[in-house]
């Protein structure tokens, strides 16, 4: 007769052992179907085994994987692929704080004005420095004014700066009001 107590143990001392060598050997998920598969196998024979026992040991199955997985994310940043896909900060120049970036970061709101035709891309001039910009919503002339809105990795993303000339300005105040008064007026309370 097979012993199903036996079997529940093997199959979950198996499964440990393969979810343990996932965390160190990249498998392409073979060795996390093999975990998962012996796991089940060993619930299976937890049932067969007893009924009572089956059902307290698939709860404690269920509260140990999530457990077994947390403890797998904390060690694996120490393993030996864990450290080649990881990137560390202080390793990896990529990753450290760009002087450049900041610098750009600082100029979104600021103002200036185009130095070439922008039909996607092109140049702009903001406190007398040239910057490689992007315009966001149309192609731009040289020397129209700008407003820097965002930035596109360390491109400028600018547009077209929205305020009235002031010759528009001055001839809307001097123009009279007398558009779309109607020439009587209805008075309800006479």
């Amino acid at each position: 007769m097979i012993d199903y107590f036996f079997w529940t143990f093997t199959c979950l001392g198996v499964g440990l052992f393969f979810g343990f060598l996932e965390i160190f050997i990249p498998s392409g998920g073979v060795l996390t179907f093999l975990t998962l598969s012996a796991i089940t196998c060993s619930v299976v024979f937890a049932f067969l085994y007893n009924t009572f026992f089956g059902a307290i040991y698939m709860v404690l199955i269920v509260l140990l994987i999530p457990c077994l997985i947390w403890l797998a994310v904390i060690i694996w940043p120490y393993t030996i692929i864990g450290r080649r896909v990881l990137l560390n900060p202080e390793e990896d120049p990529a990753l450290r704080p760009n002087a450049e970036l900041i610098a750009l970061k600082q100029l979104i709101g600021k103002r200036g004005v185009t130095r070439s035709k922008m039909i996607f891309s092109g140049q702009v001039e903001i406190n007398g420095r040239k910057y490689n910009a992007i315009s966001d919503i149309e192609s731009l002339e040289p020397n129209i004014p700008i407003v820097v809105v965002g930035l596109d990795g360390m491109t400028l993303l600018v547009r077209r700066e929205e305020t009235p000339q002031l010759d528009q300005l001055t001839s809307d105040i001097n123009k009279p009001i007398t558009d779309n008064i109607p020439e009587t007026i209805y008075d309800p309370f006479a």
